[in-house]
């Protein structure tokens, strides 16, 4: 009677900590989705400081043209020119795409995407992998 007793106890005991287990388990889990969720939500502001860092240091280290030249210098005068002009326009860009990084609402951004997608699915599908080619092609180099 002693062993019947004692495998009921080792029964309820091991159903307990199956279900104790669980919930362990549950808890991690969301505890880590929250993790998770948390870095991606500052990926774009690290992207944006990315952006504008790199747009700083383009216009501090942008060739400076000079309106003195010496005869048959001409050619580097232009080519310092529109070097700067090609520095100033990506920097230019490289800020607005921070700005914009900055002020964007990534859930109205999703939103918006999903619509396309459900009104436009052979488009949506095209351009994905038309995207996923160029993407896989720049990787490959």
């Amino acid at each position: 009677m002693e062993r019947s007793d004692s495998e009921n106890i080792n029964s309820n005991v091991g159903s307990d900590q199956t279900s104790f287990d669980d919930r362990g388990v549950s808890g991690r889990v969301k505890n880590v989705a929250s993790t998770v969720k948390q870095k991606a939500s500052n990926i774009p502001a690290l992207l944006a400081d990315g952006l504008e860092a790199g747009a700083q240091a383009l216009r501090q280290h942008r060739p400076v043209t000079s309106e003195t030249a010496a005869a048959g210098s001409s050619v580097a005068v232009s080519k310092d020119s529109s070097v700067a002009a090609v520095t100033d326009t990506l920097a230019s860009g490289m800020q607005s795409s921070a700005d914009w990084l900055r002020d964007a609402d990534l859930e109205k951004l999703k939103d918006g995407v999903e619509k396309q997608v459900k009104e436009h699915p052979a488009r949506s599908l095209l351009v994905a992998l038309g995207a996923g080619y160029l993407i896989g092609k720049a990787f490959r180099r």
